[in-house]
């Protein structure tokens, strides 16, 4: 009971600074929307963006890694982080590891890190997804949310979700599915 009223303390205090946000910008939306209209441009043509852009601060959490250690998200700022929700049973998630290998080896020297946070209260456990890392030969940083903390902070309805965070700690894209290297690379190179 006391920790479910401390989740939703914390979910009303995030949900507060989010329209705190909004509400500010307001002034500065509408002048950039008159200047749009003023200036549009081919980007309209382009064709459809399957991710969703925003750019605000993504929530802290505190997770334990599969080593036992505890660590903060805002212990990566600095860093391009690629945070990503998974779970073992989930076949797209097991589909887009070995892309997400690949990136990390090639970019883990550059700034980039990825954060896989198995959603360990809806898997089947630490051992699971243990096995999972072992059997794919995974070197990037796994998380383990034992209490769905994280996964009900970033609102994750479908597995596997990823949201790109750039080196402030903004969130700036978010993505539902699978991804690929070229997707992945895309991100990287859009975040600061």
């Amino acid at each position: 009971m006391v920790k479910n009223l401390i989740t939703i303390i914390i979910i009303m205090g995030l949900i507060t600074i989010v329209a705190m946000n909004v509400l500010g910008n307001e002034k500065e939306t509408t002048k950039t929307a008159e200047t749009a209209k003023k200036t549009e441009t081919a980007a309209t043509n382009d064709k459809e963006d399957t991710t969703y852009q925003v750019e605000y601060v993504a929530p802290d959490f505190k997770l334990k890694t599969l080593e036992g250690e505890t660590v903060r998200l805002s212990d990566y700022v600095g860093k391009k982080v690629i945070l990503n929700f998974w779970a073992t049973w989930c076949p797209p998630c097991k589909e887009e590891v070995p892309h997400m290998q690949k990136i990390y080896e090639e970019y883990k020297n550059q700034g980039v890190e990825i954060l896989a946070v198995n959603v360990t209260n809806k898997d089947k456990g630490e051992e699971a997804a243990a096995q999972f890392v072992k059997e794919h030969g995974l070197t990037f940083e796994v998380l383990l949310d034992e209490e769905g903390f994280a996964g009900s902070t970033y609102q994750v309805l479908s597995l596997p979700t990823t949201y790109m965070i750039d080196t402030k700690g903004n969130m700036i894209d978010i993505i539902e599915g699978p991804m690929n290297e070229a997707l992945m690379k895309e991100l990287i190179n859009k975040a600061e």
